[in-house]
């Protein structure tokens, strides 16, 4: 007996199978997973903390940078949804005429079942979250639009990362998969009334993203957790207040020890939030300024107190060099340079180049 319900959309099938012991759905593609993915970060206090007690934030879609990006818009459905998936969501609630009447009303030809969309929706997002990360190291345009060039890059085996993932995700949780970004020239919504659950249509919504941010290379962490919470006052024009719970329920742990490497962005040590001295050509001396002007004073001293502890051998510092072309002109590419780093007596702390650089091409 076919129990399986599947939907094909640019070479990626979702798909669930009701015979299966197992109750997530699946992503079908081609895609080669990367050896190695990575993560931008900002530095503020919730990034820091993230590096530092080792784990990701898994995001909201409201929270998420795309107002498409997971959108329940994303859903639609050509005729009336079956009214046994109304009961499902409703039937503890309401009466059997109460929920008649509601059904007749959400299923005309005006609403199209847009109270079951709406509802449906904020269930699942309650239930689940996103964590974004990239296969693509050298990315000119991720360090200036996710970090500011201030930031900070840290590298992942991606095959220990997913396993400690999994291995850290309790009996409440579940760990629901890896998966590249399926880019779109068009966003397509997907057609729910053929779907008797809700789950193919959830991981199609999770999946799709427009194809102005291919460059991301986006491979996404999918976790499932109870009450998530839904962050409604985030999003536009909507008077809903936030239904709250304990932020680190968004929280997915791994092992520390998995960091990779960590490589600062170019304008990490900048004068207007660092005294800087340089000792000599390899040596310098930098010292987060404790002035009103600097607001990640005080994250800046964790992230590098961090470094020296527990990431020394594995720092490095993005910059920048030129290169011939075969025509023997010159051109500009991204590079990183190992560094180490030692805290001082006096809260400084000294930065010293390798000259080991690794050039990052296309």
């Amino acid at each position: 007996m076919n129990n399986q319900e599947k939907y094909e959309f640019n070479d990626f099938k979702y798909i669930k199978d009701y015979n299966s012991s197992d109750h997530k759905a699946i992503i079908e593609h081609n895609k080669e997973k990367p050896e190695n993915i990575y993560k931008f970060y900002a530095v503020s206090r919730f990034n820091v903390d993230a590096l530092t007690n080792g784990y990701f934030y898994a995001s909201h879609p409201i929270e998420l940078n795309d107002s498409l990006d997971c959108s329940p818009f994303l859903w639609y459905t050509s005729e009336p949804i079956d009214i046994e998936q109304y009961k499902r969501l409703w039937g503890n609630i309401l009466s059997e005429e109460e929920l008649n009447d509601y059904y007749k009303q959400d299923c005309n030809k005006e609403n199209l079942c847009k109270g079951f969309i709406s509802n449906v929706y904020d269930t699942a997002t309650n239930l689940f979250g996103v964590i974004s990360t990239t296969g693509k190291e050298n990315n000119p345009l991720m360090w200036p639009h996710y970090t500011q060039e201030k930031g900070f890059q840290i590298k992942f085996k991606t095959t220990e990362l997913e396993k400690s993932i999994e291995s850290k995700i309790t009996k409440d949780e579940e760990y629901l998969g890896l998966y590249p970004i399926n880019y779109s020239q068009k966003l397509s919504p997907i057609d729910i009334s053929s779907f008797k659950t809700m789950l193919v249509p959830l991981y199609y919504a999770t999946n799709i993203k427009s194809k102005q941010w291919e460059y991301e290379d986006e491979w996404r962490f999918l976790v499932g957790k109870q009450n998530m919470g839904v962050p409604y006052t985030k999003s536009g024009l909507v008077q809903r207040e936030d239904y709250i719970v304990d932020k680190s329920n968004r929280y997915v742990f791994y092992d520390k020890n998995l960091v990779d490497e960590i490589c600062l962005g170019h304008n990490f040590f900048n004068a207007r939030e660092f005294e800087i001295e340089w000792l000599d050509d390899k040596n310098i001396r930098v010292k987060p300024k404790e002035i009103e002007s600097n607001w990640e004073f005080k994250n800046q001293v964790l992230l590098l107190d961090y470094i020296v502890e527990n990431l020394n051998d594995k720092l490095y510092y993005s910059g920048l060099k030129y290169e011939l072309d075969e025509n023997e002109k010159h051109y500009l590419i991204r590079t990183k340079e190992k560094l180490e780093i030692s805290k001082q007596e006096d809260d400084s702390f000294i930065i010293t180049r390798t000259n080991e650089i690794i050039r990052l091409m296309n």
